[in-house]
């Protein structure tokens, strides 16, 4: 699944992508699990991307 390989890409364990991203450890699984989760836990996700990605440039 894509947001695994992205975790994975950065060296982020499950609880660490957890934290860094305001979701919780159960929602991360799920998500890597193929579950469906709400519109505001991708918002919350997709920020945390954002942040990264500024980050980096």
């Amino acid at each position: 699944m894509y947001i695994k390989e992205l975790r994975q890409k950065r060296h982020l364990s499950q609880e660490q992508l957890a934290e860094v991203s305001g979701l919780s450890l159960r929602t991360i699984q799920r998500v890597e699990s193929g579950y469906r989760v709400s519109y505001a836990s991708l918002r919350a996700f997709a920020a945390y991307l954002k942040r990264v990605r500024k980050a980096l440039y």
